[in-house]
C-alpha cells in the first residue's frame, strides 16, 4: 500500500471517530492508577521546563493535550493534523485561546514551518500511523530550535516481545495502524534525528478487549472474533508479557523527553 493510500485510511478513521472522540477517550483511556493523569503530569513538567515561546503539536487531534497545556503554561501553540473533523473539535475547544493558538491541516512528514521555529514540539499517539517515522522525526528536528524540547508519547511493544505480538494485535483491529516500536528502538530513531533523549518513562495500564473493539475494530467493521482468535492463540510468553486474561490485557505507553543537540 502506498503512503498516500494509507494516510487516507487514517484520515477516514479519525473523521469517523471525531463525533465521539473525547467521550470515548474518557471511557477507555484510563486506569485505576490514573494512566491519563500520569501522562499529562509528565508532559506538563517537560513543557514548563522548555523556554517560553511557541509550541508545535504534531497530530493535535481534538486538542486534548493542547487545551490542557495552554491553561497550564505561558506558551503559544500551533497544531497540525491530517483530519479536518478533528481540527474542528480542537478549534472549538480552543475558542477562548484563539490569540494563543494556530491550527493547520498538515502532514507530519511535511511540516509547513521554517527551520528552528519552535521551543517545544509534542507528538503523542501519532507516529505509529507511519510505516517509517524517520521522515517525521527529521522534520520535527528541523523545526525545533537548538536545545528545544521534544516530547514523544505512544503505545509501545514490550522490550521482550520478540514475536511483535502487540503490532500484530493492532493490525488485526485497525488497518490505520502502521507500526509499534520498542522503547529502545524509538530512542535510537529519535537520537538519529539529532535529538538526545534525556528521560524515558513507561506507564502500564489495563485495557479491556471491549475498549479495543470500541476504539478501533468497530470503525473498520472488523468482527470481535478476529481479536479473540489472536488472543486465544497467543503464546505463554505473550500472555506473560502483556498479562493477558479472558477480558483484558496490559498495554504500555512510553513517554520520552529529549533536547535538540544539532544546530
Amino acid at each position: 500500500m502506498s503512503k498516500v493510500s494509507h494516510k487516507r485510511i487514517v484520515q477516514k478513521y479519525y473523521s469517523k471517530r471525531a463525533f465521539d472522540y473525547d467521550a470515548q477517550k474518557a471511557r477507555t483511556w484510563k486506569s485505576r492508577t490514573g494512566f491519563d493523569a500520569q501522562i499529562f503530569n509528565e508532559i506538563t513538567k517537560a513543557a514548563l521546563n522548555a523556554e517560553k515561546g511557541t509550541v508545535l503539536e504534531i497530530g493535535i487531534g481534538s486538542g486534548r493535550v493542547c487545551f490542557y497545556l495552554i491553561k497550564e503554561t505561558e506558551h503559544c501553540f500551533a497544531g497540525i493534523d491530517l483530519s479536518k473533523e478533528m481540527l474542528k473539535l480542537a478549534k472549538r475547544k480552543l475558542t477562548s485561546y484563539r490569540k494563543k493558538s494556530n491550527l493547520l491541516l498538515a502532514d507530519a512528514e511535511y511540516i509547513p514551518f521554517q527551520d528552528n521555529t519552535f521551543n517545544l514540539v509534542i507528538c503523542m499517539s501519532t507516529l505509529h500511523y507511519l510505516a517509517s517515522p524517520k521522515c517525521a522525526l527529521e522534520e520535527i528536528s528541523r523545526v525545533l530550535k537548538k536545545n528545544g524540547v521534544f516530547i514523544y508519547g505512544d503505545v509501545c511493544m514490550h522490550e521482550e516481545d520478540v514475536t511483535s505480538f502487540m503490532d500484530r494485535l493492532e493490525r488485526t483491529i485497525s488497518p490505520a495502524h502502521a507500526k509499534y516500536y520498542k522503547p529502545s528502538e524509538m530512542r535510537r530513531l529519535i537520537e538519529k534525528s539529532g535529538i538526545r533523549v534525556a528521560k524515558t518513562k513507561i506507564i502500564s495500564y489495563r485495557k479491556s478487549y471491549a475498549s479495543l473493539i470500541e476504539d478501533k475494530a468497530k470503525y473498520f467493521n472488523i468482527k470481535s472474533e478476529k481479536l479473540f482468535h489472536l488472543i486465544t492463540e497467543s503464546t505463554e510468553k505473550e500472555k506473560e508479557l502483556y498479562k493477558i486474561d479472558e477480558n483484558q490485557m496490559t498495554l504500555f505507553y512510553v513517554i520520552m523527553i529529549g533536547f535538540k543537540v544539532t544546530a
